[in-house]
């Protein structure tokens, strides 16, 4: 990612352009300052400063690497970098700074010191942190008008720039990572509640209801129903290549055993009459008995039972 920035805007003041120059340490002995102020060399850099930083889940680190170009000590030629308008650290020529910042959607941007803009949002570009993530960058600017540049990097790459540079001290960073809010826990996905399943049988197969009302314990057909069986007939031209069971059903009264051997016997009539009346070929039926297995109403009605006591021509699956 490169970031370029032009400068725009009037000079740090106060305490801002005071943090700008305290932070461009030199890399010379000590030397005394007004106001007894103690100007200290940098520390050498060392690659665990910036792969071993403490993080927690609402925190991530930025790391800024400047390797040596010019390598003068020239105020002008550092870096300012801003996280969400805000100065986070100032970058000198042959320095890397490391810093602890909130995670989350960021604005990162860089201007030159000799800018000397107060505007640390200005083309700012976004960048997302996860939080424990650690993200290198490193940095160069133009040695005429010291326009930064920014390259992000891998760790492996971070830690061979990193050689030879000095990790830069006297920041005064107005980004403070013990105010990052508290992570966003979502919240846990609803069970899944699986739908309520019908306690009666739903027929999804091709298939026809055959209305023939039987007597209690019969399993012949009467004459009045035999137009129900020319509808099977007809149903079964429908789907000429197609072999069908014919599946007879009770109610639930009486018991199981019973239930189960009346229903094969009232489809094997429906099936007979297919074959002797209508010349179906007999290989094209089979016919199953239910019982009380598969009610599609309720039995505690009369209506129900009705429903229940019924013949099917079924197209299997």
């Amino acid at each position: 990612m490169k970031l370029q920035h032009p400068p725009l805007f009037k000079a740090l003041a106060g305490a801002t352009a005071l943090a700008a120059v305290v932070g461009l340490t030199a890399c010379s002995t000590t030397t005394p300052a007004k106001n007894v102020v103690t100007w200290n060399k940098s520390a050498s850099g060392m690659v665990s400063d910036v792969q071993n930083i403490a993080l927690d889940d609402r925190t991530a680190a930025l790391v800024f690497i400047r390797p040596a170009t010019e390598n003068v000590a020239n105020p002008d030629s550092s870096t300012n970098i801003g996280l969400d308008d805000r100065f986070l650290v100032s970058v000198q020529d042959n320095h890397y700074s490391a810093s602890v910042v909130c995670a989350g959607d960021v604005a990162l941007s860089a201007v030159p010191t000799a800018a000397k803009i107060n505007d640390l949002d200005a083309g700012a570009v976004n960048l997302k942190l996860a939080a424990g993530e650690t993200v290198y960058f490193a940095v160069a600017a133009d040695a005429n008008t010291f326009q930064p540049t920014l390259r992000q990097v891998d760790a492996q790459t971070a830690a061979n720039l990193l050689q030879g540079t000095y990790r830069q001290a006297h920041q005064i960073s107005r980004v403070q990572a013990h105010n990052c809010p508290e992570p966003v826990v979502a919240p846990a996905p609803a069970p899944v509640v699986p739908a309520p399943q019908s306690e009666y049988y739903v027929e999804t197969r091709p298939n026809i209801r055959l209305n023939i009302l039987f007597d209690t314990n019969k399993s012949d057909i009467k004459p009045q129903y035999r137009s129900e069986v020319t509808k099977a007939a007809n149903f079964l031209k429908d789907y000429p290549d197609a072999q069908v069971i014919v599946e007879g059903h009770t109610d639930s009264r009486g018991s199981e055993t019973y239930n189960q051997a009346l229903s094969e016997r009232r489809a094997a009539a429906v099936r007979q009459s297919l074959i002797t009346d209508y010349g179906i070929a007999p290989n094209r039926i089979s016919a199953q008995g239910f019982g009380e297995l598969r009610p599609v109403a309720t039995n505690d009605t009369e209506e129900g039972r009705q429903l229940n006591r019924r013949v099917m021509v079924v197209v299997p699956n």
